[in-house]
């Protein structure tokens, strides 16, 4: 753990692509005096989590183009090949030990004195880090937070194909992902076009007849798969219970009365958002919940406190991160001689 009443001169918030990048940018900066901070038990928890064995890792997105203009690049490759170069590159910038894993942030806080506290969970255990202060803090957190469970019970013998999150979906199930929030509308449609998931079935369940909470980019994919047949709309109706099925393992039974019977459900419920994390620390935030920011050095409004990766942008790529790791620490290791 961090040594009692040490000022570091960054917190970065988030061990993905782009808080890695931040370390390993510090690094190269000059910049030693860091910490980096992560809920989960290791880095790029998201690579780790949603993306299945032999996965290939792109820069791009979208079809969209991105070039690395930082100091941190990779090479296009599988799911593990990524997570060895991303160990290869924190090892050679030897950062590793500046890496404190299974503490969830809350908030940070500025004090009087121009020093940021950081507020966290750690192993869900509520606590105050007050002896741990920043100079500057670089929050580099996703959008999917942790998934709240629906209000009914979950059979135990039906606990194993009632998931939080993709990693288990095998092709040719028949799936149902609930919820109408953009991690949802990421799950639905990264669904329908997953290599080497092409025979999917799957079906949208949300309590609205109408995708009213994501983004316009995962509204437009969502309504695009919807409106082709890509996707099952079962959508105005919420989910009443779920028991098992007779021809698949799931038998759901909706608040209109009718049913369906699915091979497995996910659930994207919504949780702890990067919304909450900004609110409470007191980042302004404008349309889509996106943070108000210096779009050349990725400060907000609350000097001091930088913004990068998803958290900044709709454009989920790696290089993109990188890069906004890049201008952040190059504008703070500016501020610090």
């Amino acid at each position: 753990m961090i040594q009692d009443n040490k000022i570091v001169d960054i917190a970065i918030i988030g061990a993905g692509p782009g808080g890695m990048a931040s370390a390993i940018e510090a690094k190269q900066a000059g910049i030693e005096n860091i910490v980096v901070i992560d809920k989960a038990p290791h880095h790029n928890d998201m690579i780790h989590k949603f993306y299945k064995k032999g996965k290939r890792v792109d820069k791009d997105w979208m079809g969209i183009k991105f070039e690395f203009t930082g100091n941190v690049t990779f090479d296009e490759c599988s799911k593990e090949e990524y997570i060895a170069q991303m160990d290869t590159k924190l090892q050679n910038a030897a950062v590793l030990d500046h890496f404190e894993y299974n503490h969830e942030i809350v908030r940070v806080e500025k004090g009087e004195d121009g020093l940021f506290s950081i507020v966290f969970a750690t192993d869900g255990i509520p606590e105050t880090f007050e002896s741990m202060k920043a100079r500057n803090v670089i929050l580099s957190v996703g959008r999917m937070g942790k998934p709240n469970k629906p209000r009914y019970k979950f059979p135990k013998e039906l606990k194993k194909v009632l998931n939080f999150n993709l990693s288990k979906v095998q092709d040719g199930e028949h799936v149902m992902v609930v919820g109408g929030g953009d991690t949802a509308g990421e799950y639905a449609y990264g669904l329908v076009e997953m290599e080497g998931m092409e025979d999917c079935v799957v079906t949208l369940n949300y309590r609205k007849a109408e995708i009213t909470r994501m983004n316009p980019i995962n509204t437009e994919m969502c309504n695009k798969y919807l409106d082709n047949g890509k996707m099952i709309n079962k959508m105005g109706v919420d989910v009443e219970s779920v028991e098992e099925g007779t021809e698949r393992a799931i038998k759901v039974n909706f608040t209109d009365g009718s049913t369906g019977e699915y091979d497995r459900a996910v659930y994207a419920l919504g949780g702890t958002t990067p919304k909450d994390i900004l609110v409470n620390s007191g980042v302004q935030t404008g349309e889509w919940d996106v943070p108000i920011f210096n779009e050349n050095t990725f400060e907000t409004n609350v000097e001091g406190l930088y913004t990068i990766g998803d958290v900044v942008t709709d454009q989920g790529s790696i290089a993109l991160a990188f890069n906004h790791a890049g201008d952040a620490v190059k504008d703070i290791a500016s501020k610090l001689k």
